[in-house]
């Protein structure tokens, strides 16, 4: 069992304490698809192997008509049921009076009327389940007799067992139990009670669902009575590893993980994603390495999420679904005005979506579980629906002055690269496949990301489509203008200079030519939120009507200089379509080694961000001009620019180029830290610590981190001697149980 040791151990506990002679029991539960099943599985297995008589019941959500049916299963389909006429055919109507009306257990399932074991008034032998005159309290499963014909039932029900238990240990597993009838839970309570001399495991097994309050009631009995109740936790990073290495019969690489990683230690949600992965021929196995070929959701795993929906109320559905256009992140007040509702009238949607697992809270957001989980309800929306759902969201929250694909802007400039994919992919898969601004901007971003994973030329071919033809590309950067610089750096990496030259003229056209009341609809909160190109790739920009004036009549044109007094106006009077005019300047200092455009964009682009990413182009210019102390200045700023945005991973870049022209910055906080433990790892010490955990080599991880090999042994020689570890296995478990505790 990957990553359960610790409900191992309480399993054998319950073994030994079975063997001992004592009668114990174990209460298993946890969301869907945490390996519940699985663990009694392998329980009975292991308990044949030491001698143990076993005998397995699971409720079904149908069964709840048909009392008892779980341990009237579980003892009739038990190879170790006893070989007693009561067993073996159940007692005969017709061998006397006296025996007619006593039920056949073996055939006890097929009554045509059955017992009336559900407490109907004014039939014979009824019994109260709710607990009589106290049924406002809550269910009575204090373990008084069933009554009536259930009683007989019951009774060839422990004669059973303890026939069973009689002749060597017995281990009880029920699985479901949220799905049991009353009758059944009463029955387990009175069985478990009377049968407390005789060497009895119980292993009881439910799903924390919402509404099932007569299983909660027995968990709390058999708790107060000494059973201890243990909940599955989700797996570690390195039990996931593990998993993944045993379904597809070779270790996972750095890739795979990561997407692995999107199931949060849900074992259901991990098993159905890899083995849908590699039926689908989404994955290259070899005996050393399993890659990934395709991020997509495979069938499976959608079906998976399906059947989990279908277990909630038509209200929480709707509520989760709704939900999900807004990302995985969300607050209840956007929510509700989706729904044309209010927070509190959703409350009780949402309490049943969070007992459910399929939502979590915390104190100012509601999240969904799981990556995966939120990716297959959006993606499992029909286009028809998705679509004005997502345009709704977006009109909503430009009234509001947000944006939508915050989260992963934030994890590039981090440099999460492989959350920042994942996040990425699911967000353009769940837009329709049109050319809306908010599918252009979603492309375009997915596209700075795979170029800071992979590298120029797979982001080209994300975006070949939009540069093979001038009206295309004048789509996108209508769209998103701050693309433009971003464009004109990956074509000149690839030695395309000719759609550097078209990006740029357009991008001055755009300038000169868009009003005010055109610009995109998060221009006018360009300061507070950057859009997806300003923060993932970098490129600010910024220039006024004169300036793109003097672009558009060429791209070696140009005298910024010139334009300043223009461009100051422009800037405070219109913040709106500063965004063009940034962008245009950016575009053509890059693509003609110009200073003063790069200057100008660094004083006056409307966010902090793509300031620094132009004072950074302009020092590397002024750098190959061998103008040191220029580009040392502009460098500088551009390391505090992005400092200010929390943009780490571009801070490093910039680090490293000083680096390079022989200046050290100091980098690193004087905040106290502990000597050991996970809390004493510096920040650096912490990156290095998360990307390792993640299986990536050194040299992996100094390429992403901006530093060298030696300097990734140093910080992880410090994190092993602050943990106290040995082993990158370790330091993998560590990680994932820093991720899970509470803050």
């Amino acid at each position: 069992m990957r990553g359960r040791e610790r409900e191992w151990s309480a399993v054998a506990r319950l073994f030994e304490a079975a063997e001992g002679g004592h009668s114990a029991a174990l209460l298993l539960e946890g969301q869907p698809g945490m390996g519940k099943s699985r663990l009694l599985t392998e329980a009975a297995t292991a308990a044949r192997a030491r001698g143990f008589s076993v005998t397995a019941g699971t409720a079904e959500e149908l069964g709840q008509l048909i009392p008892l049916a779980p341990l009237v299963l579980a003892v009739t389909d038990s190879p170790d049921s006893p070989d007693s006429p009561d067993f073996a055919d159940g007692p005969n109507p017709a061998e006397g009076p006296g025996r007619a009306n006593e039920p056949n257990l073996a055939r006890g399932l097929d009554w045509a009327d059955g017992p009336n074991l559900v407490g109907e008034p004014g039939r014979a032998g009824g019994s109260d389940l709710a607990g009589g005159p106290d049924r406002a309290n809550g269910p009575n499963l204090s373990g008084g007799p069933v009554l009536g014909v259930g009683q007989a039932l019951l009774a060839q029900l422990r004669s059973g067992l303890a026939a069973m238990a009689g002749r060597r240990p017995l281990l009880v597993t029920l699985d479901d139990l949220q799905w049991a009838d009353t009758t059944t839970l009463m029955a387990v309570r009175t069985l478990h009670a009377s049968l407390a001399e005789l060497p009895v495991a119980w292993l009881l097994a439910r799903t924390v669902t919402d509404g099932h309050h007569h299983v909660d009631a027995l968990f709390d009995i058999l708790e107060r009575h000494g059973a201890p109740r243990v909940r599955l936790p989700p797996l570690p990073a390195a039990a996931v590893a593990e998993l993944a290495a045993d379904v597809l019969r070779a270790p996972p690489d750095p890739a795979l993980l990561a997407l692995a990683a999107d199931a949060d230690g849900n074992p259901g949600l991990l098993v159905d994603l890899l083995r849908g992965l590699r039926d689908e021929n989404c994955l290259e196995i070899t005996p050393g390495r399993a890659r990934i070929l395709s991020a997509h959701l495979p069938d499976r795993l959608q079906i998976s999420v399906r059947q989990r929906l279908d277990l909630l109320t038509p209200e929480a559905r709707q509520l989760v679904e709704t939900a999900a256009v807004l990302g995985r992140a969300f607050r209840l007040e956007e929510t509700a005005e989706l729904l044309g509702s209010s927070p509190a009238l959703l409350l009780p949607a949402l309490e049943e979506a969070i007992t459910a697992g399929v939502l979590a809270a915390d104190a100012e957001t509601l999240t969904f579980q799981h990556e995966v989980l939120w990716r297959a309800v959006i993606e499992g929306l029909p286009p028809a629906i998705r679509g004005p759902l997502h345009r709704q969201a977006d009109d909503m929250r430009a009234a509001h002055g947000t944006t939508s694909d915050s989260d992963v802007r934030d994890m590039l400039r981090r440099g999460d690269l492989a959350d920042a994919a994942a996040r990425a992919e699911a967000d353009r898969s769940a837009l329709p496949p049109d050319t809306s601004p908010a599918r252009i901007r979603s492309e375009l971003l997915l596209a700075q990301v795979v170029e800071a994973r992979d590298g120029a030329g797979p982001a080209m071919t994300l975006l070949r489509h939009f540069c093979a033809e001038p009206a295309t590309c004048r789509t996108l950067l209508s769209a998103e203008p701050t693309a433009a610089p971003w464009l004109v750096r990956l074509a000149l990496t690839l030695g395309r200079r000719a759609l550097a030259e078209r990006v740029t003229v357009l991008s001055a056209e755009l300038a000169s030519t868009t009003p005010a009341s055109a610009a995109p609809a998060s221009a006018d909160r360009a300061s507070a939120a950057p859009t997806s190109a300003d923060r993932a790739s970098g490129e600010p920009a910024s220039v006024d009507r004169a300036s793109a004036d003097q672009v558009s009549r060429g791209p070696e044109s140009a005298d910024w200089a010139s334009a300043e007094p223009v461009s100051a106006e422009l800037a405070s009077a219109d913040p709106g379509r500063r965004r063009f005019t940034a962008a245009a300047a950016h575009a053509h200092g890059l693509l003609c080694a110009d200073a003063s455009a790069l200057s100008r964009a660094a004083r006056t682009a409307p966010d902090a961000w793509c300031r620094a990413s132009a004072s950074e182009d302009l020092g590397v210019i002024l750098a190959r001009a061998g103008e040191r102390p220029g580009a040392l200045r502009g460098l500088d700023e551009a390391l505090t620019g992005y400092g200010e945005c929390g943009a780490t991973r571009d801070a490093a870049r910039v680090r490293r180029r000083m680096r390079r022209m022989g200046v050290r910055h100091r980098h690193w906080s004087a905040a106290d830290h502990p000597v050991s433990g996970w809390d004493s790892l510096t920040a650096t010490e912490l990156r290095v610590s998360h990307l390792v955990a993640q299986g990536w080599t050194n040299r992996q991880v100094a390429e992403q981190m901006f530093i060298s090999v030696h300097t990734v042994a140093f910080h992880l020689r410090q994190v092993f001697r602050k943990l106290e570890i040995d082993s990158r296995v370790s330091l993998a478990r560590l990680a994932a149980e820093a991720d899970h505790r509470p803050e």
